[in-house]
């Protein structure tokens, strides 16, 4: 009999398809994990007025100008002064009711220096600060 033969076989196995991620959703975790692990800084802000501009009382001249120099040289009224005992050269120029101060730059001073002193003046008592050129 020319019979057709029949051959039964398990159907083949197909390859699993490994499902990726998609590719938003892995950046969202990234960006959740490192939102999450890191760490927020407070930015402070300086209130600066410009040497000579604005209401001033009448132009009247500053009493106490700080010069800070490129070799981290400060110089309060031209006596020089260190940076960390600031507050107790500030303590005269105070007491004789100055309250407003000038800081002039020479060289090249570092923005990191500047800033440093800033943040002394800013929490000493002194009630306006300018930065001149």
């Amino acid at each position: 009999m020319g019979g057709l033969a029949m051959r039964l076989s398990a159907p083949r196995k197909r390859r699993s398809i490994v499902g990726l991620t998609s590719l938003i959703d892995v950046i969202f975790l990234l960006l959740l994990f490192f939102m999450l692990s890191s760490t927020f800084s407070r930015y402070s802000q300086l209130d600066l007025g410009v040497a000579g501009v604005g209401s001033g009382s009448g132009g009247e001249r500053p009493k106490l100008i700080m010069s800070l120099s490129d070799d981290s040289v400060l110089l309060l009224n031209g006596r020089v002064t260190e940076l960390g005992g600031l507050d107790a050269a500030l303590e005269p120029f105070l007491a004789e009711g100055v309250e407003r101060a000038v800081i002039v730059p020479r060289g090249d001073v570092t923005l990191q220096e500047l800033v440093a002193l800033l943040e002394t003046v800013k929490s000493s008592k002194l009630k306006s600060v300018s930065l001149a050129n």
